[in-house]
This record gives structure tokens, sequence and C-alpha cells, in this order.
């Protein structure tokens, strides 16, 4: 099959809702021909996940909201939502605010069918814990649990940002490369990369829940 049949039968399968392993499985073949190092990797990296060393999409960064149970000397438990903007440390206030979603896109449509409510909970790094409860030192209590809270919804915005974005990519390589000649010519290759680059350049929007805003809570104890 020459890249501009891959390419219509890909832009089909977008078009008609082909499963996600189909459509990567595709786009792999003309990230291949193309040669674009950096689109190879966004597209082995959207099939297998992504690694701690890689940068994360925007796409796949989720405005989210941490509920934390703490827990007295009583046993007494009480959850609240966690005021993550007051955190000084840039990175723990971030790593409170946002959820990295770093499955493969398989897994996280499997995610969004598979959730039973609407909303998803995901634990929080056990290390941020010190910080959760550095909010809260005036009360006697430690952390039992902390979870991010977001809406499964935000899961499936990330399977068609991904979606949306290959279509525009393979709609300005139908418009724009020379079809006389094969993908793999420096002519379309050139041309191909440079359509790469606008497509994949622009800053996805953050997906996120509601107005994304956190009201604080103070833990009042019951004996």
């Amino acid at each position: 099959m020459d890249s501009k049949k891959i390419v219509n039968s890909l832009i089909d399968d977008i078009a008609n809702g082909a499963a996600i392993s189909q459509i990567l499985l595709k786009a792999q073949i003309i990230a291949y021909n193309v040669g674009d190092e950096n689109f190879s990797k966004l597209i082995k990296n959207e099939q297998q996940g992504y690694s701690p060393n890689d940068d994360i999409p925007d796409y796949r960064k989720l405005k989210s909201m941490v509920k934390a149970t703490f827990v007295n000397s009583w046993g007494k438990a009480q959850t609240v939502d966690v005021h993550s903007e007051m955190i000084e440390h840039k990175r723990i206030r971030d790593l409170l605010t946002f959820v990295y979603v770093k499955e493969s896109l398989v897994q996280v449509e499997a995610m969004y069918n598979n959730a039973e409510s609407g909303m998803l909970r995901v634990q929080v790094p056990v290390f941020a814990y010190p910080t959760i409860k550095e909010l809260y030192k005036n009360y006697n209590v430690k952390v039992y649990s902390a979870n991010y809270c977001f809406s499964k919804e935000s899961l499936l915005s990330i399977v068609e940002n991904v979606k949306a974005q290959l279509l525009d990519l393979l709609l300005q390589f139908n418009d724009k490369l020379d079809w006389d000649m094969e993908l793999t010519a420096d002519k379309n290759k050139d041309m191909a990369k440079t359509i790469i680059n606008n497509v994949y350049n622009v800053k996805a929007v953050v997906a996120n829940m509601g107005n994304g805003n956190v009201e604080t809570q103070d833990i009042t104890v019951t004996e």
C-alpha cells in the first residue's frame, strides 16, 4: 500500500471511529516513511505510554482536585479538599494541581470505558503527603490517604486530542504534498516535516474540570 493510500485510509479510520490501536499502527507507518524523529517518538509514546523521563504533552496534563483523608490521634477521620495553590514548593504545587496521564492511548481509552462513575480517583504519590500535612500543621492529624479526583471525560479528551491533531496533519499532507512522487522523496519529506512542526508545536489546551477552583476546608475533629 502506497503512502497516499495509507494517509487516506487513516483519514477514513479517524472519521469513522476506528480503534485507536489501528489508527496508531497506520500512523506509525507514516511516521517511518517521513523519517521525522520527534513525530516517530510521539506516535511510539502514544502507543506504549510515556516514561518518567519523557516530556508529557499538554493534552495529557489534566487539571485535578486532591481530596485528602486525615486521621487524628483518636482514630477519627475526615476528608477535605486540598488547597494546593497555597503550597510554596512549585514542583509539589504542580503535582497536586495536575494529573499527568502517562498510560498508552489504548489504556486511557479502557480507563474511560471501565469507569464506574463520572469521577475518577487516582492515588497521589506518597512523597507529597508531608506537604499536604503542612497545610494543616495546626491540627493534630496525619495524612491517611490522598487522591486526585477528576472527570472521566478528561480522559476522553486525551484520545480525541490525539485524533484531531493527527487528522489535521493528514489533511494537510493530502493538500500540500506532491503525490506524483513518493512520500520518501526529499521534497515531500521536507514539506511533511514542516507540517508536523506546525501541527505539533501548537500548545494544546489543558483539559480541566469545572472552573478549577478548590475551596479550603478546616479540619474539625469529632470526638
